[in-house]
């Protein structure tokens, strides 16, 4: 019986295992395979027919960081990540309608022709029988990367595998597995002929195994996939997360969110098993989850108090607001301006105008700052900076009134600040001192009855909290009325001496000054 002719797959299949054995030149592959007498031309290659053409015709213009409409034709990536059709006519995709309309003259009508029969062809990057044409494209149903996921990613990582890509590829992670555990007459020590390095795709510094192959675009590692690649619609989510406009200024880690492998290609446990593990950190919160089929999260950093979209899914497309995750302010909140208390907030308080403490899993006052000038002072100092408050901290004429003079110190920050969009005046110590009891007009803004103004014949001895600069002759008249005597010659004889000086308080008699005392002589 005459044996029956193997197939042609068999014969390539042959080939190919006899050039990773030996080396031969797997362009062998491509003469066998032509010498089918029912052969159909060859599909054209970016490598053996396009790449020259561009060169020689496009590349002039479309190249480099200056290539016009951004569109480069140096690489095979470069030029199929923007061929977004796969049918030979002249509607396809961006290139071939250039060609037929605003490049139409650039080509010849068998150089047209060549490229479409590409384009219809598949758009293969070489001429080879050992991976099918769509390999090394992306878009492909045939790529390496559907490959390779569906074999859990193996033949990349394991250099004993039958299909190892470092048998044939240089750049491959398993590369090293070839020159250490097999005997040396079968170590493998260079790439196979024409077998195009990982890195020349895959440039980031982990090669391959950079998080961006998998999910992301060059050095980010979160999605959105390239548009060009990937242009299935797909929620922005991710990039709102790790790029926020109204976030933190780096971001949100991804270990907010995810499981992060220890290092770089472990593929151990769920990692790379084609599921998406939501495991929340503690910046979530107490009690963070995440419905798979809702796709709603429910999380620390949204659950605000009184926002409007405390569960949002992560499908949604609706931009974050400040009124998303709290109102503002949040209920039962202190009811004053955002910028009173906090520094991040712009002037408005519907945006932020620093990110650098939003979203870090503390409620933060002022500028993290744990004492009291982290909201109403600068530093260590708790005096505010606003209104009359500089004179009381830092009088001309008189010590430094203490704040428990005017309010109640709180010792924590639990249920601090309380009221409604102004301080709570309490007086107490130097301001009643001599059995007064001083008022204060939240309307008006004015105090009464104070001890360090309500001397006798004073000018501005009630005075209010935007009134002007108070002077001698505002608490007391100079000199106070009778039984005092009418001397003007306060720092004279033995009255006020050492305290005044030309009708001027002198530092030491600033010390003395309203301290509940009637100073004489001051040594």
């Amino acid at each position: 019986m005459r044996r029956q002719r193997p197939h042609r797959s068999e014969i390539i299949a042959q080939v190919a295992h006899s050039a990773r054995a030996f080396g031969v030149i797997l362009a062998a592959t491509s003469t066998l395979a032509a010498c089918s007498p029912d052969r159909a031309e060859p599909v054209p290659t970016f490598r053996e027919d396009i790449a020259p053409l561009f060169a020689a015709k496009c590349t002039k213009c479309h190249d480099g960081a200056t290539a016009a409409a951004g569109y480069r034709t140096t690489s095979y990536l470069s030029v199929v990540g923007c061929v977004a059709g796969v049918a030979a006519t002249a509607e396809s995709g961006p290139l071939l309608r250039a060609l037929a309309g605003t490049h139409a003259g650039y080509v010849t009508a068998d150089e047209r022709s060549l490229i479409e029969r590409w384009v219809g062809g598949g758009a293969p990057a070489s001429r080879g029988g050992v991976h099918p044409v769509g390999f090394v494209d992306p878009r492909s149903p045939d790529s390496h990367a559907t490959f390779l996921r569906s074999k859990r990613w193996t033949p990349m990582l394991d250099g004993k595998d039958s299909e190892a890509c470092g048998r044939c590829h240089d750049g491959a992670p398993n590369r090293a597995a070839f020159t250490t555990d097999l005997p040396a007459e079968k170590r493998v020590t260079s790439a196979a002929p024409n077998a195009t390095a990982c890195t020349t795709c895959h440039t980031e510094p982990e090669g391959p195994l950079a998080c961006g192959t998998c999910h992301g675009n060059g050095p980010r590692a979160a999605p959105p996939r390239d548009a060009c690649f990937f242009p299935r619609p797909t929620s922005d989510a991710h990039r709102a997360h790790v790029e926020p406009s109204n976030a933190k200024k780096s971001g949100l880690a991804c270990n907010t969110c995810h499981p992060v492998p220890s290092k770089v290609g472990d593929f151990s446990a769920t990692h790379g098993d084609g599921a998406v593990q939501v495991q929340f950190n503690g910046l979530g919160g107490p009690g963070s989850k995440f419905d798979t089929s809702s796709k709603q999260c429910s999380v620390r950093c949204h659950k605000g108090q009184g926002g409007s979209r405390p569960s949002p899914a992560w499908t949604e497309t609706e931009k974050m607001t400040c009124q998303s995750c709290h109102s503002s302010p949040p209920p039962a909140h202190y009811k004053s301006a955002c910028t009173n208390c906090h520094t991040e907030p712009d002037g408005t308080g519907a945006a932020l105008a620093k990110t650098d403490l939003h979203l870090n899993g503390t409620v933060d006052v002022g500028n993290g700052n744990p004492g009291c000038g982290a909201c109403h002072g600068k530093g260590d100092d708790p005096f505010p900076t606003t209104g009359p408050h500089p004179a009381h901290a830092a009088p001309k004429s008189s010590k430094p009134v203490e704040c428990t003079t005017c309010h109640v110190v709180p010792t924590s920050r639990v249920g601090h600040p309380s009221g409604k969009a102004a301080a709570t005046v309490t007086f107490a110590g130097l301001a009643t001192w001599r059995g007064l009891s001083p008022t204060y007009d939240a309307t008006t803004k004015t105090c009464s009855n104070v001890y360090c103004h309500a001397g006798a014949g004073g000018a501005l001895t009630a005075p209010t909290w935007v009134a002007g600069t108070v002077v001698c002759g505002s608490c007391h008249s100079i000199p106070p009325p009778p039984s005092h005597t009418t001397s003007t010659g306060c720092g004279v004889g033995f009255c006020h001496n050492g305290a005044i000086s030309g009708g001027v308080i002198t530092t030491k008699g600033a010390a003395h000054h309203v301290d509940g005392q009637i100073d004489l002589n001051i040594p």
